[in-house]
């Protein structure tokens, strides 16, 4: 099996960010998103630029988390008057029957000035376009409109392009305890969870496999801005050890990056 190995959030914050490259250089991970709205964006490029070479280096889209690159003038709907975005619960509470569980719908045009800026930050930073582009927690149909026409505009792979194809299996996210605390959360089992196949990506004998985690070595900032916080630690703790990459060894697993995938993948 080749093996898509993704570590989301790249720079939600510093400590993340250098727990997601100490994944890459002492684990599995090939593939990680790019946070460019944070006000450190810049400032934590260094870390992963040497070993752009050897992993896809993609864009997390975000909407839903730190603050917005436009500010609130530009995009109020998506917004507090401080020009940090509202959180995931809050835009959910906002998805209503009225709107079709789908407010974004009414503001299409300010979710996609967002998005495009937050591409362009990268390529500003970078100097080359994504690797992939990727959706951060929160997300609508509209979420999925806007983040296709920005894929096609820029001639990239979505993350989505990649699960609707039928040579992919999944790995699923089974290990995490969603909802839970970070004392819920040091309980997760990546480990076993790959090793004993629970998600059933080896046993489907497809030749691709995707697998989603969020590495990072934990800061006072992540539990500030995430529910996702102490599982972080706990994903970078499996991505490294010695029975996961035995375990990867051991069933002639491939690990490979989107930019390793064919190019007729990059469709809708």
């Amino acid at each position: 099996m080749k093996l898509i190995a993704q570590s989301d959030d790249y720079g939600i914050t510093k400590a993340c960010a250098a727990g997601a490259v100490e994944a890459i250089r002492n684990g599995i991970i090939r593939n990680t998103g790019y946070f460019t709205n944070m006000p450190w964006a810049e400032e934590i490029y260094p870390l992963i630029k040497p070993f752009e070479e050897q992993i896809a280096l993609g864009i997390d889209l975000n909407a839903s988390t730190g603050p917005s690159l436009l500010g609130h003038d530009k995009v109020p709907a998506l917004t507090h008057e401080d020009g940090m975005f509202f959180g995931s619960r809050e835009n959910r509470a906002m998805d209503t029957d009225e709107n079709n569980h789908n407010h974004l719908a009414a503001v299409k045009d300010q979710l996609y000035a967002e998005f495009d800026a937050q591409i362009q930050k990268y390529i500003e930073i970078t100097g080359h376009k994504p690797d992939y582009i990727h959706n951060h927690a929160y997300g609508t149909e509209t979420t999925a409109e806007v983040t296709q026409e920005l894929a096609d505009k820029y001639g990239c792979i979505t993350s989505t392009n990649l699960m609707q194809r039928p040579e992919v299996a999944q790995a699923g996210m089974g290990w995490y305890q969603f909802g839970g605390g970070p004392e819920a959360q040091l309980k997760e089992d990546m480990i076993s969870y790959l090793t004993e196949d629970k998600g059933k990506m080896l046993a489907s004998g497809k030749p691709y496999g995707y697998l989603v985690c969020h590495c990072g070595w934990c800061d006072a900032e992540i539990f500030r801005l995430s529910s996702f916080n102490t599982c972080r630690a706990k994903d970078l703790e499996a991505v490294t050890s010695e029975v996961v990459k035995n375990w990867v060894r051991d069933h002639n697993i491939e690990l490979i990056t989107f930019k390793n995938l064919p190019q007729d993948w990059i469709t809708k």
